[in-house]
């Protein structure tokens, strides 16, 4: 498969996303944006102190390129952590909001009430009404809560 195919595939299935599909992907996508920033500018300083400094051009490459390898294990190690989702459907008992973007929500779901503690996509769960049934697709690991269904 070409690369051509590759991106064909890609752009297709982007285009059949639905909501929730496109919500979680903007989200895990500002999160591993968020964790590529530090080696990016790790690399601009390499760059700057090796003209500095004089130091040989293909050292200098060569350092950046074990920068990038290594942030490319640890950005795909990242994005694996993000798709775990763990489906819940019950009925929204209470959302309460600690913080600037942190909330907690108790779903129940049959008779067993379940909190999350919910830090990426809980300003969907504010319109909802309490008592009502509702399906969220949640991580545990990073905290991320997808409204699937309202």
């Amino acid at each position: 498969m070409g690369l051509k195919d590759k991106f064909a595939e890609s752009f297709a299935r982007s285009k059949t996303m639905t909501g929730p599909e496109k919500r979680a992907n903007e989200i895990m996508g500002k999160l591993l944006m968020k964790k590529a920033i530090i080696p990016i500018v790790l690399m601009v300083i390499i760059m700057i102190v090796g003209m500095v400094a004089k130091i040989n051009g293909w050292a200098i490459l060569a350092v950046n390129l074990l920068v990038a390898l290594g942030t490319y294990f640890y950005i795909k190690k990242a994005g694996e952590k993000y798709q775990n989702f763990k489906p819940y459907v019950g009925n929204l008992i209470s959302l309460e909001k600690k913080g600037k973007n942190e909330y907690v929500a108790i779903i129940k779901q049959g008779k067993m009430p379940i909190k999350l503690e919910i830090n990426y996509g809980g300003e969907d769960l504010e319109g909802l009404k309490k008592n009502q049934l509702v399906q969220v697709s949640y991580n545990p690991d990073a905290k991320i809560a997808i409204v699937v269904t309202r």
